[in-house]
């Protein structure tokens, strides 16, 4: 079965989950599966099937589709044009948005982080910067936020930025198919030149080591060092919830070292140690396959996946989410 054995070939977490549930909990699930394939009557039905039987693994960073011959593009709606500004809720916002809610506190929404959306956030901020130095209380929206890549959030450090801040590094699992992804980024015009050069010397590196786990950056931990500390803003509150994932949860953990910071709302998703999502579609063309090209070195230790990050203050379901910014804004501002 193709989707069994590229899983299992390529997946950096694989061997990881076999380690912990041990090889008889496998093959006991395999066989389970294998049974229920027999009763199947079509590539729809076993997509379906096949992305339960991946729940094995974890939650996040995984999964099987069912996409056809062909994929259908995604019909743009004339909401889908409405300017955000435009929108009162700003769970609704589908680009960054900034707004200066009074004299103590300003507010930033950033829906996701996708690489594609890096320059609309580091353009909102830039042209905020000034308001946001001068302001006590920052907010920062990121509920429902997904993930995508480290590079769309670094715009906002050095506001957050306290005392040096550690990154636990992750190993990069080196196959084929694994280090075609790297190669694709060095070829991704959403980055700049010296990004692409760098994902292309790390495809080289990969590619000389196959089949191993490899510490691109050759550190386990990286250590980032500011010469500013701003005095403003004073307070960040990060508001989050259970569908901050990935990308969103390594921001969140930068962000926690910073004696600036609070992280208000819910328990997030849980999927960052086994991350680096890569995607394969099937030699059928029907079926695509979700899985991870890295492991953190943070685990076994300090698992995040299956488990998530917890707010410093909870919101409890009393309060509805069209209150949750009004609850952040006057806990942080004393009230």
């Amino acid at each position: 079965m193709w989707v069994k054995k590229t899983f299992e070939e390529n997946d950096a977490g694989f061997q990881y989950t076999i380690s912990k549930k041990g090889k008889d909990a496998y093959e006991l699930h395999n066989k389970m599966y294998l049974e229920k394939v027999k009763h199947l009557s079509n590539n729809q039905e076993c997509a379906t099937l096949l992305n339960q039987w991946i729940r094995f693994f974890r939650n996040g960073h995984i999964g099987v589709n069912y996409i056809g011959k062909t994929k259908k593009a995604e019909k743009v709606t004339e909401q889908n044009k409405q300017p955000i500004e435009k929108d009162l809720n700003p769970l609704n916002a589908t680009k960054p948005l900034f707004e200066k809610i009074n004299e103590n506190t300003v507010y930033l929404r950033i829906p996701d982080f996708e690489i594609s959306e890096k320059k609309a956030i580091d353009s909102l901020i830039l042209a905020n910067r000034a308001t946001i130095l001068s302001t006590e209380n920052f907010i920062i929206d990121v509920r429902n936020n997904p993930g995508g890549s480290d590079a769309s959030y670094s715009s906002l450090i050095p506001f957050l930025y306290t005392q040096p801040i550690r990154t636990v590094g992750a190993l990069f699992y080196s196959t084929d198919l694994n280090n075609q992804r790297m190669l694709e980024l060095s070829q991704n015009p959403d980055f700049d030149e010296e990004s692409k050069k760098t994902f292309k010397n790390y495809y080289e590196k990969l590619q000389a080591n196959k089949g191993e786990y490899v510490d691109l950056f050759n550190k386990k931990v990286n250590i980032t060092k500011m010469d500013t500390i701003q005095p403003y803003p004073k307070n960040i509150g990060i508001v989050i919830n259970e569908n901050n994932g990935s990308t969103t949860e390594q921001f969140l953990l930068t962000a926690m070292q910073s004696k600036k910071v609070k992280l208000y709302g819910r328990t997030t998703k849980g999927m960052l140690d086994i991350s680096n999502v890569n995607i394969v579609t099937s030699p059928c063309g029907d079926i695509e396959l979700y899985y991870g090209l890295s492991k953190s070195y943070r685990i076994p230790d300090f698992p995040v996946d299956d488990i998530g990050l917890q707010p410093d203050v909870y919101i409890d379901k009393t309060i509805d989410p069209s209150n949750w910014l009004d609850f952040v804004r006057d806990h942080l501002n004393g009230k």
